[in-house]
């Protein structure tokens, strides 16, 4: 692949991670098909790929949204003690990209993600969520 093929290729890339954005800033993520978020091509794998994060690096706000998903799916709806633990996620990926443990890029697709999940608290928003950030996670390498 020569210097052009791969700049293509990265913008090509960049324009996905930023149409998943934008889609979650439109419509719930429930609204996406399975397919497209876990599939080998598809979302969790460009954006894993293209992120280049570790998996390390995922642990922290991974867990925490595992367990805000698993509550939801308890509970059937976003209760206000797992809306603070909701929205405390904010602090958290500040802090993280501010020490450079993430980056920008994932620090505002899990805002997206995170705003989709306050404005769409249905559980199959969540259910699909905890699907995406699964994906994402067997897609993102074990070290940099």
């Amino acid at each position: 692949m020569n210097a052009r093929d791969r700049e293509d290729y990265f913008r090509q890339e960049q324009d996905r991670l930023r149409e998943f954005v934008n889609s979650l800033k439109t419509k719930p993520i429930s609204n996406l098909p399975l397919s497209e978020l876990v599939k080998p091509k598809g979302y969790a794998a460009t954006i894993a790929q293209q992120l280049k994060i570790t998996r390390v690096q995922l642990r922290k706000v991974y867990s925490e949204l595992k367990y805000i998903c698993d509550r939801v799916k308890e509970e059937g709806s976003l209760q206000e003690e797992t809306k603070t633990k909701l929205y405390m996620l904010y602090p958290i990926l500040e802090y993280q990209k501010n020490r450079k443990v993430v980056n920008e890029r994932f620090t505002e697709l899990m805002f997206a993600l995170i705003d989709n999940l306050d404005r769409y608290s249905t559980k199959e928003n969540f259910e699909q969520a905890d699907r995406f950030l699964t994906a994402l996670v067997a897609y993102t390498k074990k070290e940099s």
